[in-house]
């Protein structure tokens, strides 16, 4: 009788486990992020379906169009809008009161990344009320927060990259208000340059300014979905994250990009860091690495995103190391892969035959 029971719980375990590998397999996210497209988009939403992709994230632009909307309702694919937040080239071309302050003192830009502060209550305001008003006029599927993080030139950083080379914003007089009122202290009369302030922060109150630094980004990300949900409670919601595990350059993800994976994943759906690992020097096994760790916060819901081009690199970008790269990011506990970007794969036909032969499998 007893090895009948024995023999009975080991069966419905593999039952169970069978299941839930299945419905994991099943539910994966095959996403690809597009920005801008001229030609037949019955033909691109079409070619999407052939390949299984089942998830786009797309720029406000493309989403806005009505036959786009159209023709990725009618192939049951996802759509999520891509919303750019403290990276907005235009508003700080407008408004150059606006950028975000290094320590060194100088504006948050770095070549084409340049990053509004992230206390500038009267530029979230407005975004938020922007994103609000898409998703009430445009009814996306699921909104993809980009650029909701302090500013860094993170696809520049490489491996060997040491962490106090990293840059540590914001010291405009709005963030540092906001940290002595968060400290419920004052500044020493005697600090009055963004080096001084740094330097009086490191050597007393580093661990509360890290804590300050994450809660300004997860503060933000709060307040946009409670917003977006307003005007559609089932919206989903990823977030982009920077492709750094916790201990990465001393644990930059959190002092220098101000990303908390554990806060920021109770507002989100999906995380989906961006393991471009070709750009940033990285073996394609890194790709899984970042996604486990992760997957601590956000159970089967870390969606790697992962390169198709070459960028900022004259190495070779081979076909074989593409498909390596795919199969670290779809590996277990992966809720599935975003492919970045559409354009390079439409051009590159053997790695968008590599896509159909390792998605069908």
């Amino acid at each position: 009788m007893q090895k009948i029971k024995s023999l009975l719980i080991v069966l419905f375990t593999v039952i169970c486990c069978s299941r839930i590998s299945f419905a994991s397999e099943e539910g994966k996210i095959i996403g690809v992020k597009i920005y801008e497209y001229s030609g037949n988009k019955e033909e691109l939403v079409k070619t999407w379906k052939d390949i299984g992709i089942n998830t786009v994230f797309a720029s406000a632009e493309l989403l806005s169009d009505a036959d786009f909307k159209k023709y990725t309702k009618e192939n049951n694919i996802k759509t999520f809008v891509i919303l750019p937040f403290f990276f907005d080239e235009k508003a700080l071309d407008e408004d150059s009161t606006l950028y975000a302050v290094t320590s060194e003192g100088k504006p948050a830009k770095e070549d084409w990344v340049k990053f509004v502060c992230p206390s500038n209550e009267a530029f979230i305001n407005r975004k938020i009320e922007y994103i609000r008003q898409f998703v009430k006029d445009n009814d996306p599927d699921g909104i993809s927060l980009d650029f909701i993080r302090h500013f860094v030139y993170w696809e520049m950083v490489y491996p060997d990259a040491k962490a106090e080379s990293l840059p540590n914003t914001c010291f405009d007089e709005k963030c540092i208000s906001g940290f002595c009122n968060y400290l419920n202290v004052k500044c020493p009369d005697s600090i009055k340059t963004p080096q001084k302030t740094f330097a009086w922060i490191k050597e007393n109150y580093f661990d509360k300014w890290v804590e300050y630094k994450c809660s300004l980004i997860t503060n933000t990300v709060r307040r946009v979905v409670e917003e977006v949900k307003k005007i559609k409670p089932g919206i989903l919601v990823n977030l982009h994250i920077v492709p750094w595990r916790e201990a990465d350059f001393n644990g930059a993800i959190k002092n220098v990009a101000g990303q908390d994976i554990k806060a920021l994943a109770q507002y989100s759906d999906y995380i989906s860091p961006m393991t471009y690992s070709h750009m940033v020097k990285r073996e394609p096994a890194w790709i899984h690495s970042v996604t486990t760790e992760m997957n601590e916060y956000k159970n089967n819901r870390v969606i790697p995103s992962v390169q198709v081009g070459r960028t900022y690199s004259n190495d070779e970008y081979t076909v074989a190391a593409f498909s390596e790269c795919v199969k670290e990011a779809l590996k277990y506990p992966s809720g599935g892969v975003v492919f970045w970007n559409w354009n390079a794969l439409a051009e590159d036909k053997e790695k968008l035959e590599a896509v159909r032969e390792l998605i069908s499998k």
